[in-house]
């Protein structure tokens, strides 16, 4: 059996934070001789002097200091269970999950998910990002997606387009072929780089010689910048590139941007719990007041 229980570590914890068995005895609504005796006790079942009692003033021997320093994290440990039982008992969620295309901006998600944190602090999220979810590759263990409406059974918000610029690095030939307008004929030249599943929806599929297949935004980002191919980039991660003028938008005739919608869907609305729907209205909320604000500049 231990020697000495949490409530005990928690009370000396209480007497240094509020300087004295006064404040604590008020804090913890007990008496001070409650308090006092605590300590007393805790301290003949260790065999050790914990505080050092001058006046009203209590402090800390150093063995007192380096034990309490010892048993915080296991305080703060056990104070976060019991919020997170009380939250559980309300029918909040212990966990959700979410899966979110890989071409959403991280900022939006993670401003989000912030702000969630705040509202449902014990509520654990499990993110899965993808890279498109389809009939094929449905993640039906996530309580939401942000992702291409590829179901219209299943309810959703459409929270944003995602716009694909059509670049490459300045010195690619595509910008050297003395033209102002560039067509299909003069792309099919040249290797495309090509996020699968991104843009399948979009486009016809292309000569596989003439394609370079990866699996992340960073990467099809890193492919154009190596000057070996072009491709549709989501703006969004590239503005920088665009700016310092390491990446060039392709001069097309037609189709130089595309969008993809994204949509807030909820796996099973009747069954979403209030942290998922909490989360839901979150980022509708984000992206409309997102909205009004681009409106107005």
């Amino acid at each position: 059996m231990f020697r000495s229980t949490l409530e005990q570590w928690f009370v000396l914890q209480c007497v240094i934070e509020h300087g004295g068995f006064t404040a604590a005895a008020k804090f913890l609504h007990k008496s001070q001789s409650s308090i006092s005796y605590t300590i007393t006790k805790l301290q003949e079942q260790l065999g050790i002097t914990l505080v050092i009692v001058q006046g009203k003033s209590v402090a800390l021997t150093p063995i007192g200091k380096s034990l309490l320093e010892d048993v915080r994290p296991f305080l703060d440990e056990f104070k976060s269970i019991e919020f997170r039982a009380k939250a559980l008992a309300t029918g909040t969620e212990a966990s959700i999950r979410i899966a979110v295309d890989s071409i959403y901006p991280k900022h939006s998600l993670f401003q989000a998910l912030t702000c969630f944190k705040k509202q449902f602090p014990e509520t654990q999220v499990e993110l899965q990002e993808v890279i498109r979810l389809t009939p094929q590759n449905t993640n039906d263990s996530a309580n939401i997606s942000i992702a291409f409406p590829f179901n219209t059974n299943l309810l959703g918000t459409k929270l944003l387009d995602i716009e694909l610029l059509a670049v490459a690095h300045p010195n690619h030939p595509l910008h050297h072929l003395d033209k102002n307008n560039l067509t299909t004929s003069d792309l099919n030249l040249f290797t495309q780089v090509y996020i699968e599943n991104i843009q399948s929806v979009h486009q016809c599929p292309l000569p596989s010689h003439r394609v370079w297949r990866v699996n992340t935004v960073h990467t099809a980002i890193a492919a154009v910048e190596s000057q070996l191919c072009f491709g549709w980039l989501p703006t969004h991660e590239i503005s920088h590139l665009l700016n310092t003028e390491l990446l060039k938008t392709l001069p097309l005739s037609i189709g130089q941007i595309r969008k993809i919608p994204l949509n807030l869907i909820y796996n099973d609305f009747s069954q979403a719990g209030p942290a998922t729907r909490e989360l839901g209205n979150i980022l509708i909320e984000l992206h409309k007041s997102k909205q009004i604000s681009d409106s107005n500049q």
